[in-house]
């Protein structure tokens, strides 16, 4: 699922990371986390028919406005995925990082596969 899920953030923010970005990535870019999600229901050591995680994405950038739009473009390019099964977790978190001197917006998914 982390390679499929990567894969589909990246067709969109093509400077796209796990976890962390490393240093001088491209702007504007993306780090996506596992924050959470249900554990695994295994029945006679069988694996889940469905797996399911919380996702967060942030984006990065110079300018509010812009990081804002590719949040959305995002959001619509998961929600119709072939794949994985993806819903916004309530809306979006804007930011400016002083240390950095870039604004982030993250949002978090629920994603099914």
């Amino acid at each position: 699922m982390d390679q499929i899920l990567h894969d589909a953030i990246a067709a969109v923010i093509p400077a796209t990371f796990a976890t962390v970005a490393p240093p001088n990535s491209p702007l504007p870019y993306a780090i996506w986390q596992r924050i959470g999600g249900d554990p695994g229901e295994y029945l006679d050591n069988e694996p889940p028919q469905v797996e399911h995680a919380l996702v967060q994405v942030t984006v990065f950038g110079l300018d509010t406005a812009s990081i804002k739009l590719l949040v959305h473009q995002l959001t619509a390019a998961l929600r119709e995925h072939d794949y994985l099964i993806v819903s916004p977790d309530g809306g979006f978190r804007d930011d400016y990082d002083s240390d950095m001197e870039l604004f982030s917006a993250a949002q978090d998914y629920n994603v099914r596969w």
